[in-house]
């Protein structure tokens, strides 16, 4: 047996700890790129959807990386809103 990294939405979602339907509320939203984290089986709007592992997880890294760049200004407001 071959080991492929296009997973089915079941195994993506339990290789990536997340529901089956937030891949489906990524996907639709389009934070996943069709044809590069996604795709589906057949070419009908109907088939079954493979979604590309480490694209995937490479991707969930790349929206959720939080810089001190971007922190420091929400801090600040908030600080400056308590005192």
């Amino acid at each position: 047996m071959t080991s492929t990294p296009w997973l089915t939405a079941p195994q993506a979602a339990a290789a990536l700890a997340v529901s089956i339907s937030t891949l489906y509320r990524w996907r639709t939203q389009g934070l996943l790129v069709a044809g590069k984290d996604w795709m589906r089986k057949f070419p009908s709007a109907n088939s079954p959807v493979l979604y590309h592992r480490d694209r995937v997880e490479q991707r969930m890294a790349q929206l959720t990386a939080t810089t001190a760049d971007a922190i420091e200004p929400a801090i600040r407001a908030k600080v400056a809103a308590v005192r």
